[in-house]
């Protein structure tokens, strides 16, 4: 019999269940994100960014099958919802999507390096757990939001104008 890891012997989509259901809401991670997270280089030819990003929410229901607009299904679930912690606030965006950003304090906050940042709550991203265990690693875990900056975040995802209630009730942010 051919030895390998534990990982081995269990299905890809149970591992990356396993590998989420451990990751807990107000986490923050630093990985490299890209395309797939809709997250742009810097420089031409750039793949994405490091970023820092906060858990927010799962969907670890990787059974679910959804139907699409053109016809086609796809399986949702086994996933987390995350906003992205910006080094500043971008100029370009809308001003409405501008005031949506809350700043978390270097103070309180060790992981960011004595500056302080702005986590965008107009933006819930999804991360997939194939996406997220590309990515994870030891080293990629920074910290979490203490639970006061946590509420007001949320409270700030749930209250932009232009977020999904489908995409808010999939992450358990709305009920």
């Amino acid at each position: 019999m051919k030895k390998g890891t534990f990982e081995d012997l269990l299905p890809q989509e149970t591992v990356e269940r396993m590998l989420l259901s451990n990751v807990s809401v107000g986490e923050v991670f630093r990985m490299h994100l890209g395309k797939e997270e809709n997250i742009k280089g810097k420089n031409p030819g750039d793949d994405g960014r490091n970023k820092y990003f906060v858990v927010l929410g799962h969907d670890l229901d990787g059974n679910a099958i959804k139907a699409k607009t053109d016809g086609t299904f796809s399986t949702e679930g086994n996933a987390i919802g995350v906003v992205i912690i910006d080094t500043k606030i971008n100029p370009n965006l809308p001003l409405r999507r501008q005031q949506m950003h809350y700043q978390l304090s270097a103070k309180k906050y060790a992981f960011l390096k004595e500056k302080d940042r702005f986590v965008d709550c107009s933006d819930l991203k999804t991360i997939t757990g194939k996406r997220f265990k590309e990515l994870f690693g030891n080293d990629k875990a920074k910290g979490i939001i203490m639970q006061d900056d946590l509420e007001l975040i949320k409270g700030a995802v749930i209250s932009y104008e232009d977020a999904s209630p489908k995409m808010l009730r999939r992450f358990g942010l709305l009920l």
